[in-house]
């Protein structure tokens, strides 16, 4: 689920643990030239609980995938349109 307000998408919420983990891209991070725009976040209710910073869209793809299964070339086509053009080049 993306989430515009925090330029965000979240995943695998797991009811049992009540936690899950979501993707984050800097916007403002990446337009200033910073390394590390990605963010992918263990988070809790509204709560980051863990945070791992990640160069680009590969290295946080390959985080998510520690956590849970996913296909890389699915989810990055998939994420492709999620990211505004500008920044395209970061990942």
């Amino acid at each position: 689920m993306f989430d515009a307000t925090e330029n965000a998408i979240r995943y695998k919420w797991d009811p049992r643990t009540s936690t899950g983990f979501k993707l984050r891209f800097d916007a403002e991070g990446a337009a200033k030239g910073g390394h590390c725009c990605f963010h992918v976040e263990d988070w809790n209710c509204r709560t980051v609980t863990n945070e791992w910073p990640c160069e680009d869209l590969d290295e946080a793809l390959e985080v998510l995938n520690h956590f849970f299964t996913l296909d890389f070339n699915q989810e990055r086509e998939r994420l492709s349109s999620w990211l505004p053009v500008e920044y395209r080049v970061a990942a």
